[in-house]
């Protein structure tokens, strides 16, 4: 490309923002970030880049060929960030040999990746999230779902649903067969066909093969999953969905969630609920979450960790009419002749909180 036309253009996958874009991303963040610290979480900052190495065993083949990588002046090759939860948790495991192994961790970010969704060539997005990471879990799953479909609440996003399927069931069906990957990919994509013909090939007992195909197309609410005709096996491995779900439920929060045993996940991290916020007018999940104990242990923390990441684009593609972006501004004019005077009257506005539109004469 010439010289002048690499002016002209950004490089494949960057999206820049502009005046009123970048406005309401500001203000998105501003209210996010405020609401997540009155829930005492404290913000944290991963780096921008990493040892590639690190986080193999995190990213599927797609993954690694969507992701950028270079070679540093050491000769070490590095990694620029494709997802802040896993760079903030290798930050805080490097932390976690310092502190108290009992200390309980909760903390939130903001901050851009580039990741290769279902694209090969890898795009630019933006983040804000918030982390649960602890020795041992007791409501901490309750806690960071309310914390999420509050802050949709708060947010204001119109008809927002959350759904929430767990791979925990699934693991403790399918073991470590050989076709697990296939079955998990074909729920996934919800490829009803191909997963008969993946479960009807493999060598399962009657009851795991009726219990995948039954709650591979499961939607509905806990009452609903209990009524459904599973094993005793199928039935022990969704206890902690259906009791998670039906406190949920009795706090009032039924009428934003669903149970979706579709809701599966590409990342390799996750070992219990997974869960992606679905709105009108978004082509792709405005939030997506997890249990993903597995991330710490390969780290070597044997720690329990919860999370979710808005995805900003979408966000902001559902909330820029529903959002005020402009507070009350004061027009005050600058004279040519008492600029100065006039200058100092509007400093002391700002300084007062106003904000404020200087209009030269």
């Amino acid at each position: 490309m010439k010289k002048k036309n690499l002016f002209l253009h950004t490089p494949p996958g960057t999206k820049p923002l502009y005046m009123e874009e970048a406005l309401l991303r500001s203000t998105i963040e501003r209210k996010l970030c405020s609401y997540f610290e009155r829930w005492n979480y404290q913000p944290v900052e991963p780096p921008m880049i990493d040892y590639f190495d690190i986080y193999t065993p995190f990213l599927t083949e797609r993954q690694k060929k969507g992701s950028i990588r270079f070679v540093d002046r050491d000769g070490n090759l590095v990694l620029l960030r494709n997802d802040i939860t896993l760079f903030a948790a290798k930050a805080l495991a490097v932390r976690m040999g310092k502190r108290s192994s009992d200390e309980k961790f909760k903390y939130y970010y903001s901050g851009q990746i580039m990741r290769s969704r279902e694209k090969d060539a890898p795009e630019e997005y933006y983040q804000i999230g918030c982390e649960i990471v602890a020795k041992d879990f007791t409501h901490e799953e309750f806690e960071i779902i309310c914390l999420l479909l509050e802050s949709a609440k708060y947010l204001g996003i119109p008809d927002f649903r959350l759904h929430i399927g767990d791979i925990s069931f699934y693991n403790a069906l399918l073991g470590d067969c050989q076709e697990r990957t296939d079955i998990l990919t074909a729920i996934r994509k919800c490829d009803l066909p191909l997963l008969q013909e993946l479960v009807n090939n493999a060598e399962f007992s009657e009851e795991v093969k009726n219990d995948l195909l039954a709650c591979a197309h499961f939607i509905g609410n806990a009452k609903e999953l209990e009524e459904l005709k599973l094993s005793a096996a199928g039935k022990k491995a969704l206890e902690p969905l259906l009791h998670l779900v039906s406190s949920l439920e009795k706090a009032g929060y039924g009428d934003y969630m669903t149970i979706d045993l579709s809701e599966l996940s590409d990342l390799d991290y996750y070992n219990g609920i997974i869960f992606n916020m679905y709105a009108n007018g978004a082509e792709m999940p405005l939030v997506s979450g997890g249990r993903y104990d597995l991330l710490f242990k390969e780290l070597g923390q044997e720690k329990s960790a919860v999370g979710f990441s808005y995805w900003l684009y979408p966000l902001e593609k559902v909330l820029h009419e529903k959002l005020t972006l402009e507070e009350n501004c004061e027009d005050m004019k600058i004279s040519k002749d008492n600029f100065v005077d006039d200058f100092q009257k509007a400093i002391k506005e700002i300084t007062a909180g106003k904000k404020v539109q200087l209009n030269y004469e």
